[in-house]
């Protein structure tokens, strides 16, 4: 019972730091104190203290000895190295899905398509990024490579940072924006059944996202 209870109360502070990050309550650079949280979350540091290292591992903070933890704000290079990488593995994930796709599989990414469109439409962030996370890592999984899959969803963590601290969520058109129209094209050259054009709307949608993420100075400038 006791572990239950740590465990629900560490799951209950990240979602609210995290929560109080994509708000933009929590803001890059910021430095948050454990006796800060501590009263905010009214918890007690021992649950705290395991969620800022989680967080740490997630990119969502920076906890460096003797200094602190501090919200994390990525340079240009950090966000264009992961984008990169991202557009070799998912490249490959492309190339190696489209030899097992199924109706089915089709089926769930259109599905996923109209939660995103949902979930745009109703404000709602969170549950944009995860529909976000989960288009790309389904298109992984449908390769059934355990190693690349995990390697895909770690970096998407990392991309949905880079989001939150980035992005101006809501002030684009549902039609305007670029991200929901790149996934279409994804789900259509996967269907066609077109290797080629599939890995190159992957690549193009990376891109995509790595330009305009690199050309946005951050939010809080």
């Amino acid at each position: 019972m006791n572990q239950q209870r740590k465990q629900t109360n560490e799951e209950k502070a990240y979602e609210k730091i995290k929560r109080a990050i994509m708000l933009k309550k929590l803001i890059p650079g910021q430095k948050i104190t454990e006796e800060w949280l501590s009263h905010e979350l009214n918890m007690s540091r021992t649950p705290i203290r395991a969620v800022l290292k989680r967080m740490d591992k997630d990119g969502l903070l920076d906890v460096i000895p003797n200094r602190g933890a501090f919200v994390h704000n990525p340079s240009n290079k950090e966000i264009e190295d992961v984008f990169h990488v991202r557009m070799v593995l998912e490249g490959y994930a492309a190339r190696t899905a489209i030899k097992n796709i199924t109706t089915e599989h089709i089926t769930e990414m259109n599905q996923l398509l109209l939660e995103e469109k949902e979930a745009y439409q109703t404000n709602d962030f969170e549950g944009f990024l995860k529909i976000n996370g989960l288009f790309h890592t389904y298109l992984a999984k449908i390769t059934e490579n355990d190693v690349l899959i995990e390697k895909i969803e770690s970096l998407n963590q990392w991309s949905d940072c880079y989001l939150i601290l980035k992005d101006e969520f809501y002030q684009t058109p549902i039609e305007e924006v670029k991200a929901i129209a790149e996934h279409e094209a994804i789900v259509h050259h996967l269907e066609q059944g077109n290797s080629i054009q599939l890995e190159e709307a992957v690549t193009f949608h990376l891109q995509s996202t790595l330009q305009y993420l690199s050309t946005r100075p951050s939010i809080f400038d």
